[in-house]
């Protein structure tokens, strides 16, 4: 997979106005759940954990995620995502660093096929164990399939949606503090993204400036992202999981579970100085050739 490089330098103060990072909330109902970070520069504290951080002590971690299909699902600009089929992963950067990071599938047990990976990449976070189903002012109804269709009422039915998240847009979730306080986030997409629709690998560098951010990924397989849409709007928003004690799945409700099972992957994440662009290298040679000359002249 080709490796990408962009700058990408912008004030952390402006991309998180938006944003509120720390949330105690209830865990049955979360799955925006970032856990370790991917780096979190030890000089600074860590937004998402109130604590200082930790640098490099997560850059190689092993996560699942459910489908193959969650990150080419959030393309649709008309159905969107269902945020339960990607992992969201964060970095925080305290200083103009240079980020390097390799996706890999790994096998899985439960029969699933490899993981065909596509990732997007995002300044700022949405608050940490966000749901879909949580209800903020100007969200878009869910369509009576989603699972999240009793999180908001009523609306245009042509603008109803499968989740919340995007793959290629901004993400607004909400989370409830301790007390049941709404806390609303919105991360911001950077334009940053790519895909292996049939490999199994995926790899990206960027150049980024100071701040949060959030690496999202999912599978890209986009037939996979087809049965899985077919399969939710055939539950006619009727879910039992294959584990559920209180029902039992029908035909449709294991076609869905199916099309989910968790396939996991190793990520490799590296972080290194920006380096000095070519040109303020030449710009110091010119300097030292000047400074040589006019000792010359003097001797």
């Amino acid at each position: 997979m080709n490796r990408m490089n962009r700058w990408i330098v912008r004030s952390a103060a402006a991309l998180l106005w938006a944003t509120t990072l720390v949330a105690t909330v209830e865990p049955a109902n979360a799955h925006v759940v970032f856990g370790n970070p991917l780096f979190s520069d030890s000089g600074v504290i860590d937004p998402i954990t109130g604590a200082l951080g930790v640098g490099t002590a997560f850059s190689t971690q092993q996560r699942q995620v459910a489908s193959n299909a969650g990150w080419a699902a959030a393309l649709n600009n008309a159905t969107w995502g269902d945020s339960h089929n990607a992992r969201f992963m964060y970095f925080n950067l305290a200083q103009p660093q240079t980020i390097d990071f390799t996706v890999t599938a790994t096998a899985n047990t439960n029969g699933a096929s490899l993981l065909n990976p596509g990732y997007s990449l995002y300044s700022g976070s949405v608050p940490n164990v966000s749901h879909d189903g949580g209800n903020y002012p100007g969200q878009t109804p869910f369509a009576t399939w989603s699972p999240f269709a009793g999180g908001v009422a009523g609306s245009d039915p042509a603008s109803q949606k499968w989740g919340e998240f995007r793959s290629n847009a901004d993400v607004t979730m909400r989370a409830d503090d301790s007390g049941g306080n709404p806390i609303v986030g919105t991360m911001h997409y950077l334009g940053l993204s790519d895909s292996n629709p049939t490999g199994n690998t995926i790899s990206g560098q960027y150049h980024l400036g100071p701040g949060l951010y959030t690496l999202v990924l999912g599978g890209a397989n986009s037939q996979a992202a087809q049965d899985l849409l077919n399969a939710a709007i055939a539950t006619n928003g009727a879910y039992c999981s294959a584990t559920a004690t209180t029902c039992t799945p029908n035909a449709e409700q294991t076609a869905y579970n199916n099309l989910r099972l968790g396939r996991n992957f190793d990520i490799q994440f590296n972080v290194s100085p920006v380096p000095i662009p070519a040109a303020a290298w030449l710009f110091g040679s010119g300097l030292t050739g000047v400074a040589v000359l006019m000792r010359r002249r003097k001797s």
